[in-house]
């Protein structure tokens, strides 16, 4: 009796046919069609790969390799590097080593001095003071669910400051959960809004709004102030609207389960009614986290016509982050009175760069590998040449990217997948000729959208760990929202951008 095949043989045999297509290809059909079917076949292999769990970043990465190896003996007429080493099998590698060289000396180290200055913001109290403060006027509002959507604004505000989500929603968790609770608002209620906080990665300290600056080759500030800006200013009132009627539809919907443990529900909460103890520092330091902002507005072309001559200086993002920095690390010397104790809490910022390279920037580095594969072997001019020209196709390129995106986020719960797509994306849209912004906007905030929605986000398992609910109760509050959002976002940056 034959031997039942398993899933080993069948990838074996799937492996073997399509080896034998791609050589039929090669050999007898048009240069273009291999380049296509070929083009494929590593996409979805690299997909497949994402999609089982493998490590994102290698699967990212050896199928860039795998297009440029191919184009460097397959198309010896494309040149892959500036200059050629004289071995295409060494040209592959010299040409990763240039984009990781291009990629980490720029967008890269900007990323990891974030992360870092964030952390270090964190460490010396500077951002749990700013969100102490910011919390201060929500507590004069009595209606709850006005109170639960200028919550969300007012996280969203705070995330120009304090980028990470996880990192704000635990801020959140100890300062603002507990004055909702205490005046009656329901734990998954909360929950939800802190786990929504940054539904949209917002302003230019946010890691895909830098990615997007970078790929569409624009000042950073400008194209949040020009581009993003005006879009979140419609998205950030609507979501919270939307907060304020699905949240009192589903506290409604759960009110007779509410009504016999609501009692118990605050007697056990370990976070209602208290806020969490925090170090002492003085209300000026909220002012902290907020400057490199206030340097980049005052430095940029924006202010140029108001300001005197001599002080029209020009201040890039890691300068003005480094300048905050080292003020300070000044302030808090002052302050504490103990510059060893100052000093030491600058291993946070080091600490925080180094995990944002392993986070956030390796993927960024294998990205632009893969997308400089797909460019080099030609098959984005390929597949755009044989689509007509129009703006309906221009519609159709933005909703496939932003669904791909938003449907990436969800399964992967993290907001990455923009960085990884932006720089395809990117060379999409110029041979398209689709305006950057236009395809880049809807794609970034899709990414946090998916994450907001995902129950594997780090955000949301840390919010329903603390609260005590599962994160498909989260889910499933955010779902109308955050979905209506995503589709409005595709909509408002078509007629904005």
């Amino acid at each position: 009796m034959a031997a039942k095949k398993g899933p080993a043989s069948v990838a074996t045999l799937l492996s073997v046919v399509g080896v034998a297509l791609l050589i039929w290809l090669y050999r007898y059909a048009s240069v273009n069609t291999f380049v296509l079917v070929f083009s494929f076949i590593v996409l979805f292999l690299v997909a497949k790969g994402i999609a089982a769990g493998w490590y994102a970043q290698a699967v990212v990465l050896v199928g860039g390799m795998a297009l440029l190896l191919a184009t460097a003996y397959l198309l010896p007429e494309v040149t892959i590097t500036a200059k050629s080493s004289g071995s295409p099998l060494l040209d592959v590698f010299v040409a990763v080593k240039q984009t990781f060289s291009e990629q980490a000396a720029g967008l890269g180290l900007t990323i990891m001095v974030i992360a870092g200055f964030s952390r270090y913001m964190d460490e010396i109290g500077a951002a749990d003071k700013l969100v102490e403060l910011c919390v201060i006027p929500l507590q004069k509002v009595k209606s709850r669910y006005i109170l639960l959507g200028l919550s969300y604004a007012m996280m969203q505000i705070l995330s120009l400051f304090i980028p990470s989500a996880s990192g704000l929603g635990l801020l959140m968790m100890a300062t603002l959960y507990p004055v909702l609770r205490t005046v009656g608002c329901s734990k998954e209620s909360v929950a939800a809004i802190i786990a929504s906080g940054v539904c949209i990665d917002f302003g230019p300290a946010a890691s895909s709004m830098i990615v997007g600056a970078e790929v569409a080759k624009v000042d950073l500030f400008g194209f949040f102030v020009y581009e993003q800006l005006p879009v979140a200013l419609v998205m950030i009132p609507f979501i919270a609207v939307m907060h304020m009627i699905m949240l009192r539809y589903w506290d409604n919907k759960s009110a007779a389960q509410a009504t016999t443990t609501d009692a118990d529900e605050k007697g056990n909460d370990p976070l209602a009614g208290k806020n969490t103890e925090k170090k002492p520092v003085p209300a000026f330091y909220a002012l902290l986290p907020a400057i490199p902002m206030f340097l980049l507005f005052i430095f940029s072309e924006l202010s140029e016509g108001i300001l005197p001559v001599w002080l029209r200086f020009h201040v890039d993002v890691v300068s003005a982050l480094l300048f905050s920095f080292a003020l300070s690390l000044l302030v808090d010397m002052g302050m504490t009175r103990n510059i060893k104790a100052s000093l030491a809490k600058v291993s946070s910022l080091f600490d925080q760069m180094g995990k944002a390279f392993i986070a956030i920037v390796s993927i960024i580095l294998c990205a632009q590998v893969l997308a400089n594969g797909m460019m080099k072997i030609g098959v984005i001019n390929i597949l755009f040449n044989m689509i007509p020209t129009g703006n309906h196709t221009m519609i159709l390129t933005v909703v496939i990217f932003s669904t791909l995106i938003f449907l990436g986020s969800v399964l992967l719960g993290t907001g990455t997948t923009f960085n990884a797509f932006a720089p395809v994306a990117g060379e999409v849209a110029k041979v398209a000729g689709i305006p950057m912004a236009t395809i880049l906007i809807p794609m970034q905030f899709a990414s946090a959208f998916g994450r907001t929605l995902s129950p594997i986000a780090g955000i949301v398992l840390a919010v329903a760990a603390i609260v005590g609910i599962s994160p498909a109760e989260i889910v499933k509050r955010n779902i109308v929202q955050v979905g209506a959002a995503f589709v409005l976002s595709m909509l408002v940056s078509f007629l904005l951008t």
